[in-house]
């Protein structure tokens, strides 16, 4: 039996150079056998992999130029395990008082080492901390994205709880349709000068003039925002909205986000209030596709970015109630205006630059302009690895060379929605976020 092939879409093909990194945190009781947690946990990576082969190979090009995942016979994500001792980490417990904050702990030690050939698609590595468990997953952006790896993590753990409590392993019917996500066979009708107009984040540049800055030094921390809090955003916002018919509580979140950072780096730096500010975050198109072309099942790389704006600075922070509802629309109208046909203009943009072309981007997340995802769908049900051990915490090392935030899963109990916002900015708009009275009017500082 020869090697397996995997052929990806050209809207995977764009992810090739990103990997996503994630940690989740258990706290362990005494009276938990780590081994036997270990060999089900094993045994869930096993059965994840057996419902999605191509988790356990590599990413190759093929003769044709197609991205494809190769997966020779016999292959399983690889899983490291790794044992500290209590003079090497620190305990689950006393981790947990910085509320695992990215600035508190190194991030490295519990995530496997990335490959730097062959490209493996995916790799987990599993820490013993006194007290806990850590599970760190590095993917290939290329294998998947957020919805992707919410599927596999939590079909991971849904399997490593029944072997634990002896029941059925779960199944998962994937959907790998990956036309919807090519560009046209036949060439597009669309010039481009119009695929850019329907892209306006990005334009075509040569690769020599492609030069990258120096990054400053960023802070991260979490905040957290209850359900309350986003209905007072979004009364305030109301009475204004005239362009769109709804706002959500993403929306909301994200306005504040961004007018709050804009806010504080005005605060430092007031001659820039003439500068466009742009909100950029990635639109999953699974559910905008009213030709139903495609599937919630999908399993790629289906987000394609989006920007708010461009709006000035100035604009952007001036008119209080005004001024969110006006972010948030702006938020709205980029989600609202993002579908499958977005895909078909960036995967035939990119098909036709030349060797020497490639794409650059309008935003710049170091002056004005801010880059938010969100991985909500998340909770800590789906991870739930049996014996009622449900995560404590899900975190991410944000590698994104300016200011950003995500909303991270959601792990809240009861009946009153709380999320979860890890933001990066630089460290002297950090100190501007945490003396920011609107800012703190609706965000609780976490860590």
């Amino acid at each position: 039996m020869g090697d397996m092939k995997y052929e990806l879409s050209d809207m995977d093909k764009i992810g090739i150079t990103k990997t996503v990194k994630v940690l989740l945190f258990y706290e362990l009781q005494t009276t938990i056998d780590p081994d036997r947690l270990i060999t089900s946990l094993a045994e869930g990576v096993k059965n994840a992999t057996s419902q999605l082969p191509f988790m356990a190979g590599n990413l190759e090009f093929n003769e044709y130029g197609k991205l494809c995942i190769v997966v020779p016979p016999g292959s399983q994500v690889k899983l490291n395990i790794r044992r500290f001792e209590p003079k090497e980490q620190r305990s689950l417990s006393a981790l947990a008082q910085d509320s695992f904050s990215p600035d508190n702990m190194d991030f490295t030690e519990f995530l496997p080492e990335e490959p730097a050939s062959p490209k493996q698609v995916c790799a987990l590595q599993l820490s013993l901390v006194e007290g806990g468990l850590i599970l760190g997953l590095l993917i290939n952006h290329a294998a998947g994205d957020w919805s992707a790896i919410d599927t596999f993590v939590s079909l991971i753990c849904q399997s490593c709880k029944a072997h634990r409590e002896e029941l059925k392993m779960p199944t998962y019917t994937l959907d790998l349709n990956r036309a919807p996500y090519n560009a046209p066979e036949t060439g597009s009708t669309f010039s481009r000068q119009e695929h850019l107009e329907k892209l306006p984040m990005f334009y075509v540049m040569e690769k020599s003039q492609l030069k990258l800055k120096p990054p400053p030094t960023f802070r991260s921390s979490i905040y957290r925002i209850s359900e309350p809090s986003i209905q007072q955003l979004k009364a305030r916002c109301t009475p204004y909205l005239t362009e769109v018919a709804y706002i959500t509580s993403y929306d909301c979140i994200s306005a504040l986000a961004w007018t709050s950072i804009t806010r504080a780096r005005l605060n430092l730096h007031p001659e820039k209030s003439s500068l466009p500010s742009r909100f950029v975050h990635p639109i999953d198109v699974r559910t905008r596709d009213p030709e139903k072309k495609t599937s919630e099942r999908y399993f790629g790389n289906a987000v394609i970015g989006s920007q708010a704006g461009p709006t000035t600075a100035e604009a952007l922070v001036s008119g209080s109630d005004r001024g969110l509802a006006a972010a948030a629309t702006l938020i709205r109208q980029s989600i609202n205006s993002t579908n499958l046909s977005t895909i078909s203009h960036m995967t035939s943009l990119i098909k036709s630059l030349t060797p020497t072309e490639t794409l650059g981007s309008q935003a710049d997340f170091s002056e004005m302009d801010v880059f938010m995802n969100t991985w909500y769908s998340g909770n800590a049900k789906k991870y739930d690895i049996g014996g009622d051990l449900r995560p404590v915490a899900f975190r991410v090392p944000l590698s994104l060379p300016g200011a950003c935030a995500v909303i991270l899963p959601n792990f809240s109990s009861g009946a009153t929605r709380v999320f979860e916002v890890l933001v990066q900015v630089e460290v002297e708009e950090h100190e501007m976020l945490r003396k920011d009275p609107e800012f703190l009017r609706y965000f609780e500082v976490v860590a």
